[in-house]
């Protein structure tokens, strides 16, 4: 460790214990043994290009239950979850010059990228093959702990300043939530003259609507497997709403009906044949949401029509700036829930997020 780093006291940064709330194993709902616990750890040193942040609001992603379940099979225990959370930095690495004590950042799914490879060097750093994730990865032979633990230590670059009209809680869901449904609108250049389907009205997809809506497109259409959300998802900003029943039938005013169709949400029952129909000929199909198991999507819906397949995930830190900065302009924030950064609080919100009650996501805070 170099001692040229320096503490919010301008002190040289010592050994210190962190705090978090941790999974030993996999969740279970049903099983209290299994939930978080309280854990304490030695933090690794503080790398020179590097910033320690204070946790100070961190949302409860749908990735997180995921891998707290190890429903995506590649968790790692024990893991501290949280990959959207924003803090204060309260101490600097020797070689950072763009960082300084106090400022408040936000940090994304991605924590650490090389910087001199040919994803990092057009913008697409958050594909770095050398790229560390925030939480349940590797560096240095240490875990990545995320932001359910009081402070975490990040590469001074992935940690993103706030715009001030943004606040803390509201804030957090967009450095996950937030950018990976704003890639694609960028990607896709998806906008006034773009008819758009969003899948899933909820914790992303009622960011992604938001997003259309920012955008002008001349069509947001709110695709469910019922009409419970469908006010909800006016009040976002859709201009039409459609069921698809459990049989794959819908109204039949939408076949064919968007140029971009952006998948934020699936589930076992998901009929993804069904789900090209709304689509128009060469018209592309947007996997944003990650599901536990593998989809059943048959080529033919793809290859007749001429669609697209594509892929998305998270963003860069230079989409990451652009996004926020889009978002303080435009109004886009998430709608939220908060509970409180106590074990209690942060396992009722894994809860609430396993039992569908977010509305739309949840938010730990450290607001009294």
């Amino acid at each position: 460790m170099s001692y040229s780093n320096i503490t919010e006291n301008n002190s040289p940064i010592e050994e210190e214990t962190f705090i978090g709330f941790v999974g030993l194993q996999p969740f279970n709902l049903a099983d209290a043994k299994t939930h978080l616990q309280r854990y304490e750890f030695k933090p690794r040193p503080l790398d020179g290009d590097e910033v320690e942040i204070a946790v100070s609001a961190c949302g409860i992603c749908g990735s997180d239950v995921h891998q707290l379940t190890n429903g995506w099979k590649r968790a790692n225990y024990p893991l501290i979850a949280g990959h959207e959370f924003i803090g204060k930095v309260t101490a600097v690495g020797d070689l950072v010059k763009n960082r300084q004590i106090g400022q408040r950042v936000g940090v994304s799914p991605v924590c650490r990228s090389c910087g001199d490879c040919s994803q990092c060097n057009s913008s697409h750093s958050q594909l770095c093959p050398s790229k560390v994730t925030t939480y349940n990865g590797k560096y240095k032979g240490y875990s990545t702990f995320g932001g359910y633990s009081n402070k975490v230590r990040v590469q001074a670059s992935w940690a993103i300043p706030i715009p001030e009209n943004i606040s803390d809680e509201e804030g957090a869901p967009l450095l996950c939530a937030g950018i990976t449904t704003y890639l694609p609108f960028k990607h896709q250049n998806i906008g006034q003259k773009t008819s758009v389907g969003i899948v899933g009205i909820g914790g992303l997809g009622h960011l992604a609507i938001q997003w259309a809506k920012a955008k002008k497109c001349q069509k947001i259409l709110a695709v469910s497997s019922s009409t419970r959300k469908q006010e909800d998802a006016i009040k976002l900003g859709a201009t039409d709403f459609v069921v698809i029943d459990e049989d794959g039938s819908f109204d039949e005013q939408f076949l064919r009906s968007v140029d971009v169709l952006l998948i934020c949400g699936s589930g076992k029952t998901t009929q993804w044949g069904k789900l090209t129909e709304l689509i128009k000929t060469r018209g592309k199909m947007v996997l944003i949401d990650v599901p536990d198991e593998p989809i059943l999507l048959p080529a033919a819906a793809l290859v007749y029509q001429h669609i697209s397949l594509i892929g998305t995930f998270v963003g860069s830190n230079d989409d990451l700036k652009e996004m926020l900065q889009f978002a303080s302009e435009t109004g886009v924030r998430p709608w939220i829930q908060t509970v409180t950064n106590t074990l209690e609080g942060v396992n009722g919100g894994i809860k609430d997020l396993i039992q569908g009650k977010a509305h739309y996501r949840i938010v730990i805070s450290n607001q009294k």
